[in-house]
C-alpha cells in the first residue's frame, strides 16, 4: 500500500469515528469543541410575504440538517426560497435570550444544557436527530409481524410485479458501480442543490470493508442496492447509503426500495443480526423518510453519535397564520421532562391536528395536541 492510499485510509477512519462514532469520550469531545469552542453559524432565509421566515442557530453542520430541511418543509406549502443570509451567532448573548434571530420561526441547536437556558414560551425542545430501527433477533419472520399493516399489504402487491430477490456483492467493482450509477443519482435526483453525500474512499474504507453491499434484483436485474455498515460488538447492521438505478423515479413508484427494506430484514434475520438501524431523520413527523421509516421499522431513539447529544430549541417567535399552517402541518418529537420522546400535533379551529402522520410504535411515547392559542399565549404579534 502506498503512502497516500495509507493516508487516505486513515483519514476515512478518523472521518468516520468523530461523526459516526459511538464512544462516549468522542461524543463528549465533539460536543464540547461545538458548543463551547468553535464559533456558532446563523442562518434566515425568506420565502416572500405570505410565508414565514426560518432562522437556525448553532453548529454549523445544522444548517444542512436543521436549515435546509425546514426550508424543504415550507417550499412543500407551497413557498419557495427566495433569499437567504448567513453568519455567525453571538452565542452568549443567544443562549441568554438577550438577541434572538428576527424570523418567525427559530431552530436553536446546542447541547441539552445550553438550549435548558432559553425561554419556554412558544417553544419545545426537540433531540437534534433521530434513528429508527427494527429488531431481528428473535429470527423467523418476526420482524413481518411488528411492520405496519399497511407495509405488508404493499409488499404483497409489489412481490407480484416480478421475481425480488437480494445479491449480496463483495467485490470492488460492485461497490463502484453502486457508488456512481445507484447512489449519486439518487442523491441528485432526491435532494437537487441539495444533495449531500459521503466519498467513494470513505463509503469503500469505512462501510464496505466494515459492512455489506447488497443489491435488490428483480427478475434479475439490479434496480436498487443498500451500502450497510456491521457492528459486530452491537449486532446492528446500519443502512447507511442507498439508491436506485440512474436515481429513476418511476423505480421508486415501482416499489425498489421499500422492497429492499423487507429484503434486508429477512436476510438480518437469517444471519443472526440483532437489529436493523435504517438511519437517522429529523424529528418533524411531515418528513416523508420518516413516515416511510417507522413502517418497517417501528422503534424510535436518539442517534447513538455525537448528534444523539444535542437539543433543539424550536421557538415560534411570531403569531401570524402562516407562522400557523406551518406548525400544524409539520408536527414534531419533542424531549419529555424525563428525557424521553413524545409526538407533538398543533391546532386550532381552523387548522386540525394532522394525527395521520404518525410516530413510531416503539420509542416514541404517545402524544399531545395543543392548541395553537394556547401556545401563542403572552407572544406579542398581530391578530391572525
Amino acid at each position: 500500500m502506498g503512502t497516500t492510499d495509507f493516508a487516505r485510509r486513515w483519514r476515512s477512519r478518523a472521518q468516520y469515528l468523530w461523526s459516526q462514532g459511538t464512544d462516549s469520550r468522542v461524543i463528549a469531545t465533539r460536543t464540547w469543541l461545538e458548543n463551547r469552542v468553535l464559533p456558532w453559524s446563523a442562518v434566515t432565509s425568506d420565502a416572500g410575504p405570505d410565508a414565514p421566515t426560518i432562522a437556525y442557530a448553532g453548529p454549523a453542520h445544522g444548517i444542512v440538517k436543521i436549515h435546509q430541511m425546514l426550508e424543504k418543509r415550507r417550499e412543500a406549502l407551497g413557498a419557495v426560497t427566495t433569499s437567504r443570509v448567513q453568519g455567525r451567532a453571538d452565542r452568549e448573548t443567544l443562549l441568554r435570550g438577550d438577541v434572538l434571530p428576527d424570523a418567525d420561526l427559530v431552530a436553536v441547536a446546542g447541547s441539552a444544557a445550553q438550549i435548558a437556558r432559553l425561554p419556554r414560551d412558544s417553544a419545545l425542545t426537540l433531540p437534534f436527530r433521530l434513528h429508527i430501527l427494527a429488531s431481528t433477533e428473535d429470527g423467523g419472520d418476526g420482524w413481518r409481524r411488528r411492520m405496519s399493516k399497511s407495509e405488508r399489504r404493499c409488499a404483497l402487491a409489489f412481490q407480484r410485479t416480478g421475481a425480488w430477490a437480494l445479491e449480496v456483492a463483495g467485490d470492488a467493482a460492485s461497490l463502484d458501480w453502486f457508488y456512481h450509477r445507484m447512489h449519486v443519482p439518487t442523491m441528485r435526483s432526491r435532494h437537487g442543490a441539495r444533495a449531500r453525500s459521503e466519498s467513494l474512499d470513505y463509503a469503500r474504507e469505512c462501510l464496505f470493508r466494515k459492512g455489506m453491499l447488497a443489491f435488490v434484483t428483480r427478475d434479475g436485474e439490479r434496480v436498487a442496492g443498500m451500502l450497510c455498515r456491521w457492528e459486530p460488538g452491537t449486532g446492528i447492521l446500519s443502512v447507511r447509503l442507498v439508491g436506485v438505478l440512474d436515481g429513476l423515479a418511476e423505480l421508486y413508484e415501482d416499489g425498489a426500495m421499500r422492497v429492499s427494506d423487507h429484503l434486508i430484514l429477512e436476510w438480518a434475520s437469517a444471519n443472526g443480526v440483532r437489529q436493523v438501524d435504517f438511519g437517522g431523520c429529523e424529528p418533524f413527523l411531515s418528513l416523508g423518510t420518516l413516515q416511510w421509516k417507522r413502517k418497517v421499522g417501528p422503534m424510535g431513539e436518539l442517534a447513538p453519535n455525537h448528534l444523539g447529544s444535542l437539543r433543539v430549541w424550536w421557538h415560534a417567535r411570531r403569531d401570524t397564520p402562516a407562522v400557523r399552517d406551518f406548525l400544524a402541518a409539520n408536527p414534531v418529537v419533542e424531549m419529555t421532562a424525563g428525557g424521553g420522546l413524545r409526538a407533538v400535533y398543533f391546532q386550532d379551529d381552523r387548522r386540525p391536528a394532522r394525527l395521520d402522520l404518525a410516530a413510531t410504535r416503539e420509542g416514541i411515547d404517545g402524544h399531545r395536541v395543543v392548541e395553537l392559542d394556547e401556545y401563542f399565549a403572552g407572544v406579542m404579534a398581530p391578530a391572525r
